[in-house]
C-alpha cells in the first residue's frame, strides 16, 4: 500500500464481488452466527425480527441515500457532520464510531475466534486471543481495505456453505424436517411467543443502527461506480439476511439436542460438534473462523479511518500529507487492536457490550444524519444536543434498569430527534456550517444534469453536421 487512498479504499475501485462478499463476511460475524444460533434455540422465529429490520432499512437507505452518499465521497459518516456541521459536531461521532462500536466489536470477534481454537485444539483460551489478535493486525496492517475486500468476499463462499451445510446435516441427524419441528416446543415456531414489546426492541436495536454504519458507507464509497456499489451492498444484506435465518434454524434444530439451561452462545460450536464427523466439523469450523477474522478485520479497518481522517486529519494535523495520512491510519489501528485486545482480555460478557455499542451509536447518530440529508434548517447546536443528550438518555435508561421492558435505544432517539428539532429551531447556523440538505441538492443537482444532456441532446439533432455544417459556416 502505498497511498493513503488505496490503504483505507483501494482507490476507489472495488468491484460488485468483492464489496458483496465483504458485506456478507463483515455482516455474518460471531453476533449473527453464535449469537443467531442461540437466539434460535431461546427465542425461535421471533428473531427473525432482527433480519427483517437490518434488511429492511439498509436496502431502503441505499435506494434513498446510497447516491447522495456516493456523490459526496465520504470516507466516514463523521465526514458527513464535518461538512453540513463543522468539525467540531464532527468529534463525537468520530469518537463512538471508533472507540464505542468498533473497539468492542473487534475485541468481540476476538473472543470468538479463541473460542474455537480452544474448543478443537490444546491452545488455551488466553493463548487463542493473542493468536487472533497477531493474524489480525499484521493482516490489515499490511493489505489494508484491497486485501481485506477481497478476501472477505473469497471467505463469504466458505461461510455460506459451511451455514448451509451445518443445516442440512443438523435437520438430518435429528431425523428430518418433521421430527425437527414435532421436537421444538411451539412458542420457538410462533413469530409473536415473546411478545410485541420485545418485537419492537429487537426491531430498533438492529434496524436504525444499519442506516448510519461506516462499513456500508465505506463499501459504496470505495464501489468504482455508483450503480456497482449499490446493486452489491443490497445484494450482500440480502444474503446476510438469509444466512442469520439459516442460523436461527440451526439454533431451533439443535434444541432436542441439549438441556433446558445451555448457555446459547455455546449452541452452534457444540451441535458442529456433536453432528459431524472430523473433517466436516472441521470444515465448519474454519467457515466460523473466516466469519469471526473477516469481521475484526473490517472493524478494525472502518474504525482506524475515523481516527487518521476524522481525528487527526481533522483536528491534529490538517495540512498533513498523504504519507502522514498513511501512516496515521496505521497507527490507528494498533492503537485500536491493542484496547479491543484489553477488552477482550478482561470484559466477560462482550456480547452485552456489543448491543450496547450497537444501540448507543444508532441513537445518537441517527437523526443527525437524516437532518443532514433532509432538514436544512438543523444547527450545529442543535446537532451536538441532539447526541449527547441522546447518550445520557440511553446510559441512563440502561443504568435504570429498562423500565417498562423498553429497550434503551427507544429513548434515546426520541431524546435525540426532540432535542435536533428544539435546539435547531431556537439557535442559528454558524459560520462553519453548510446550509444545505444534502438530499433534496443532489435531487436538484441531478435533475439540473438531465435538462443539461436533454438540451445537449436537442441540440445535436437540429444543428448540421459534416459537409452541411462546413458549408453552413462559410455562407455565415
Amino acid at each position: 500500500m502505498k497511498t493513503a487512498d488505496n490503504y483505507a479504499m483501494a482507490d476507489f475501485s472495488l468491484g460488485f464481488f468483492p464489496i458483496c462478499g465483504s458485506i456478507i463476511a463483515t455482516v455474518t460475524g460471531s453476533a449473527a452466527l453464535i449469537g443467531g444460533a442461540g437466539k434460535g434455540f431461546e427465542l425461535g422465529i421471533s428473531y427473525f425480527i432482527t433480519v427483517i429490520s437490518f434488511v429492511s432499512f439498509t436496502v431502503v437507505g441505499m435506494l434513498v441515500l446510497g447516491p447522495v452518499i456516493r456523490k459526496l465521497r465520504l470516507y466516514t459518516v463523521p465526514e458527513l457532520f464535518s461538512r453540513r456541521f463543522g468539525k467540531i459536531a464532527a468529534l463525537i461521532p468520530a469518537l463512538i464510531i471508533g472507540f464505542l462500536y468498533m473497539t468492542p466489536t473487534f475485541g468481540m470477534q476476538l473472543v470468538g475466534m479463541s473460542s474455537i481454537l480452544s474448543s478443537v485444539t490444546d491452545i488455551p483460551f488466553f493463548w487463542g486471543i493473542i493468536l487472533g489478535f497477531a493474524v489480525t493486525i499484521v493482516f490489515t496492517l499490511i493489505g489494508g481495505m484491497p486485501s481485506v475486500a477481497w478476501t472477505d468476499a473469497i471467505q463469504t463462499i466458505v461461510i455460506l456453505a459451511g451455514v448451509v451445510l451445518a443445516l442440512v446435516m443438523g435437520v438430518a441427524y435429528v431425523g428430518g424436517p418433521s421430527a425437527a419441528i414435532e421436537a421444538a416446543p411451539q412458542r420457538l415456531l410462533q413469530f409473536g411467543s415473546i411478545g410485541t414489546s420485545q418485537l419492537l426492541n429487537w426491531f430498533l436495536v438492529f434496524g436504525p443502527f444499519y442506516l448510519v454504519w461506516q462499513t456500508t458507507w465505506q463499501r459504496l464509497t470505495a464501489a468504482k461506480s455508483t450503480k456497482v456499489g449499490i446493486s452489491a451492498v443490497v445484494i450482500g444484506f440480502i444474503i446476510s439476511g438469509l444466512i442469520g435465518i439459516l442460523a436461527i434454524f440451526i439454533g431451533i434444530a439443535a434444541y432436542p439436542m441439549f438441556e433446558v439451561g445451555t448457555a446459547p452462545d455455546t449452541v452452534y460450536t457444540s451441535f458442529i460438534a456433536e453432528v459431524f464427523p472430523g473433517p466436516i466439523g472441521g470444515l465448519l469450523m474454519v467457515s466460523l473462523l473466516a466469519a469471526l477474522l473477516t469481521g475484526a478485520t473490517s472493524f478494525l479497518l472502518s474504525g482506524a479511518i475515523n481516527i487518521s481522517k476524522d481525528i487527526y486529519e481533522g483536528w491534529i494535523n490538517p495540512t498533513a500529507g498523504d504519507a502522514r495520512v498513511l501512516r496515521a491510519s496505521r497507527l490507528s489501528v494498533c492503537i485500536m487492536a491493542i484496547i479491543g485486545l484489553v477488552i477482550a482480555l478482561l470484559v466477560k460478557d462482550i456480547i452485552a457490550i456489543y448491543q450496547v455499542a450497537l444501540s448507543f451509536t444508532a441513537s445518537a447518530l441517527v437523526a443527525p444524519v437524516l437532518a443532514a440529508m433532509f432538514w436544512a434548517r438543523a444547527t450545529k447546536a442543535g446537532v451536538i444536543a441532539s447526541t449527547i443528550g441522546a447518550l445520557v438518555a440511553s446510559l441512563g435508561w440502561r443504568l435504570a434498569g429498562t423500565p417498562f421492558g423498553i429497550h434503551e435505544i427507544a429513548p434515546g432517539l426520541v431524546t435525540s430527534i426532540v432535542l435536533l428539532i428544539i435546539v435547531s429551531l431556537s439557535t442559528r447556523h454558524s459560520e462553519d456550517e453548510s446550509v444545505v440538505a444534502y438530499f433534496h441538492w443532489f435531487r436538484r443537482r441531478r435533475l439540473a444534469d438531465n435538462a443539461d444532456q436533454i438540451e445537449s441532446s436537442v441540440i445535436s439533432t437540429i444543428e448540421p453536421t459534416g459537409a452541411a455544417a462546413s458549408d453552413s459556416k462559410n455562407r455565415l
